[in-house]
């Protein structure tokens, strides 16, 4: 051979290999156990053992700074859910429950990997999260969570109605056992937290109330939770849980928030007039929770708040409207009339609207009655407001028409 090139060639053929054409050694993926990361037990049952770790906090543990345990009576938030036999219920009939799912649309092709639940027991807060190892364990899964909850009344989570039951309770019919939900009262907590905060936070995922109302503030064992399918769906395939961790971490205070949350709702429904709620944004909204569960003394106090009424421009004329709606609806015009005034001197047009119907039908003075309507034409005439609908002026034009109607009769019948 005289050079290089022949020499490699001929290497070649006899299975040489050298240099950037000789492949690398294959990987192998270690398989890393869930037991030797977090720590738990096995969970026996008819169909087999499952994986779960279990939490006890203290009934006394602060979350954030709220404690977990209810310091008062959850009359008020029971009624609210539809579920009024449950005020005089113990705590402990209580689960709190949240899933992490293989997929976050639903359906009969997700499976909850994880089922985070926790109860009072005693003086403990006691929380276990049944693991899928693998989905062979689903039965024993389903068993063992069907026997904590044993002798429980009530579900409360935080989306729950719309994913995490119907996903449960899917997974009970498919695998054909009793699904021990079945005859509970369910509080989802997500639907309240809105009535109550939406106006304030805008944003009332968990992760926000957890900073702005529980103060508590996750560490970076968390993750988020579009991930939790993924880095399950990589455990399943390789075998290597050390994802896995962080999950658990993440549906620990999921369910660990539920509690606090539930706390604090019960305490500031009970008692909204406290000195401890300060947001005119709030106080309004528990009003008109207030108000929808028909408690319309307590509501129309709310109204009445001082933090409302030294608010902005916006906040004032909703309460003013929202107090003389409560009179109005108990024929007390005397205290109507002067609230709708006030509103109308605010430039609200429900006021003035109000202010016509009242002076017509009621007081019968149909100058007063006019006057208004045209004041309130005038304005809804000159509006640059795009979303002002014709059929808005082409009734206050027929009252207005009415009106000069009325006051023409009753000039003949004087």
């Amino acid at each position: 051979m005289d050079n290089w090139s022949d020499l490699s060639e001929q290497l070649k053929k006899l299975g040489v290999q050298f240099g950037k054409d000789k492949p690398l050694p294959a990987t192998v993926k270690k398989k890393i156990p869930i037991e030797s990361l977090v720590p738990g037990h096995e969970f026996d049952t008819i169909f087999g053992k499952v994986f779960s770790s279990n939490h006890q906090y203290p009934d006394q543990h602060q979350h954030g700074a709220v404690p977990l345990k209810p310091f008062t009576r959850y009359e008020v938030l029971c009624d609210w859910a539809q579920a009024n036999q449950l005020a005089e219920s113990d705590i402990s009939d209580f689960i709190f429950l949240d899933t992490e799912t293989t997929g976050l649309s639903g359906g009969t092709g997700t499976i909850p990997f994880m089922i985070g639940a926790a109860r009072f027991r005693g003086d403990q807060f006691v929380l276990e999260q049944f693991f899928l190892r693998n989905p062979s364990e689903e039965k024993a899964q389903l068993a063992a969570l069907s026997k904590f909850v044993d002798g429980a009344r009530a579900i409360v989570s935080y989306n729950g109605k719309s994913f995490d039951l119907p996903i449960i309770n899917t997974r009970y019919i498919l695998n054909r056992l009793n699904n021990p939900f079945d005859e509970m009262d369910h509080i989802d907590l997500l639907h309240i937290t809105r009535r109550v905060w939406k106006r304030r936070l805008k944003q009332c995922n968990l992760g926000n109330i957890e900073k702005e109302i529980l103060e508590f503030y996750r560490t970076n064992e968390d993750i988020p939770g579009y991930l939790v399918p993924e880095f399950y769906r990589n455990y399943i395939l390789d075998g290597d849980a050390s994802q896995i961790a962080n999950i658990f971490y993440h549906n620990e205070i999921d369910v660990v928030s539920l509690s606090a949350l539930f706390t604090t709702l019960a305490a500031i429904l009970e008692d909204p007039t406290s000195d401890k709620l300060s947001h005119a944004e709030d106080i309004y909204s528990i009003g008109r929770l207030m108000e929808s569960l028909n408690r319309e003394v307590l509501a129309e106090q709310l109204y009445a708040s001082e933090h409302i009424l030294a608010a902005n421009h916006q906040e004032l004329m909703l309460s003013l409207l929202s107090r003389a709606r409560i009179f109005k609806r108990n024929k007390n015009f005397e205290e109507a009339v002067p609230l709708w005034q006030q509103a109308w001197d605010l430039g609200a047009s429900d006021a003035a609207l109000e202010l016509a119907k009242y002076y017509e039908h009621n007081a019968r003075e149909y100058q007063n009655a006019l006057d208004i309507t045209n004041q309130l034409l005038r304005r809804v005439q000159e509006s640059k407001d795009e979303a002002i609908d014709r059929r808005v002026i082409a009734q206050l034009t027929h009252r207005r028409n009415r009106l000069l109607n009325k006051l023409e009769g009753s000039k003949l019948d004087g």
